[in-house]
């Protein structure tokens, strides 16, 4: 969400002010959260009995710990970021949709429930350090997503190569997950949606940031390519979708001629994307066969994920289920259970599942995120569109970017 604003800010003279008065701590620590947030180490489970949907789980990871130290390092930014709260609006909104969900926390307690505000705060602070970051500062946190995007697209390409994990178990990778009948790389992430989720924004963000004037390095553009070539592997197809949005977007952003040197790292991406498609085209064939007849196929099933949110939240219109507690909620529900063939899980529509997690008070927050968002496109253009492009098919289509995200790993 954050990183919309990310293109739009370059202009503003109070958002260097800003970065030059942040901590010397809060930059490393960002890009301590970058680098830790590609693996799913975990250093606690709360419950780990055998059976147990892990989905009913709280888990600390170790990019928990630098979520914390961020947060720590960021207070007097954001103190600063609310007196230039036209450069970090988005940022701002999403803290707003956090303190929405805090009444359904306080109502429905959960230790799920703390980890996920904490989580979408550091999230918060994420978006507002990457918003500020200038010159050398800027060059650490885009060069770290740079290497997190190499590292998991270098990982990802080896499982297609070994056709399945190649012993990273240390690093967290994930349990081999076939879709389409065969299997999906996931790099270093939990599940390969979440990898197509990574490459598609990060990607997109990347390339973004290379076809900018003053841009860092290279190194942006080499890495932006490479995601495209990793969503291939992930037989996604929202990640499919917003690959061909966010490049879309791109073609039409530097159609002038002062960008001709930028249309090849696109053109590239392009063709990344599609070798990714063509290692893995078998699986994307036969998902494809899968995927015909009736809408919940189509859907994979969401047209019955979405009647069980309904379900939820029609019982919890004001305060909700609580955060981090949907799957939970749902369980306690075997009416709602039953009206899905699939295991339970939350609801693939990320602005829904925040509405029955927190109740109707969080409309209003997610309302003015979305003003927000139109807001830092307009005033970000092309490059900022894109980005924007490139997320909202996993905004539509699953649940990951919401709060609940980490927990759900």
């Amino acid at each position: 969400m954050p990183t919309v604003s990310t293109v739009s800010a370059g202009r503003s003279a109070s958002s260097d002010s800003l970065a030059r008065s942040a901590p010397a701590a809060a930059p490393v620590a960002l890009a301590l959260v970058l680098v830790l947030s590609a693996t799913t180490i975990a250093l606690a489970n709360v419950d780990t009995r055998p059976g147990r949907d892990f989905q009913l789980h709280t888990i600390l990871l170790a990019s928990d710990l630098a979520l914390l130290a961020l947060l720590v390092t960021a207070v007097g930014g954001l103190r600063r970021a609310i007196g230039a709260w036209p450069d970090h609006a988005c940022a701002l909104s999403g803290l707003a949709v956090g303190l929405a969900m805090v009444p359904a926390a306080l109502v429905h307690p959960s230790d799920r429930g703390a980890a996920a505000l904490l989580r979408l705060a550091g999230a918060v602070a994420v978006g507002l350090g990457v918003a500020s970051a200038r010159g050398e500062v800027r060059r650490l946190v885009f060069g770290a997503v740079a290497v997190v995007s190499l590292a998991h697209v270098a990982v990802a390409f080896a499982q297609r190569a070994a056709g399945g994990r190649v012993g990273l178990r240390a690093l967290g990778e994930a349990q081999a997950v076939e879709i389409g009948g065969r299997y999906a790389s996931s790099g270093l992430a939990v599940h390969p949606y979440v990898l197509a989720a990574w490459c598609a924004v990060a990607g997109t963000g990347l390339l973004a940031v290379a076809c900018h004037r003053g841009a860092p390095s290279r190194l942006a553009a080499v890495a932006g390519v490479a995601a495209f070539g990793g969503i291939g592997l992930t037989m996604s197809r929202a990640g499919a979708v917003a690959g061909v949005l966010g490049l879309g977007a791109l073609v039409l952003s530097t159609g002038r001629p002062a960008d001709r040197p930028w249309r090849a790292p696109v053109a590239a991406a392009a063709a990344a994307l599609v070798l990714g498609t063509m290692a893995s085209l078998s699986g994307w064939v036969s998902r494809a066969g899968q995927g015909t007849g009736s809408v919940d196929a189509v859907s994979s099933g969401r047209g019955a994920l979405l009647r069980q949110a309904w379900g939820l939240l029609g019982d919890h219109l004001l305060t909700g289920v609580g955060p981090g507690r949907y799957v939970l909620a749902l369980t306690e529900r075997p009416d709602l259970v039953e009206l899905s063939s699939q295991s339970s899980r939350p609801v693939h529509l990320t602005p829904l599942l925040l509405v029955v997690e927190g109740g109707l008070v969080v409309v209003p927050a997610l309302a003015l995120l979305a003003v927000s968002m139109v807001r830092a496109c307009r005033r970000g253009g092309g490059l900022a569109i894109a980005v924007t492009l490139a997320m909202l098919p996993f905004l539509a289509l699953d649940h990951w970017p919401g709060p609940t995200r980490r927990a759900w790993s």
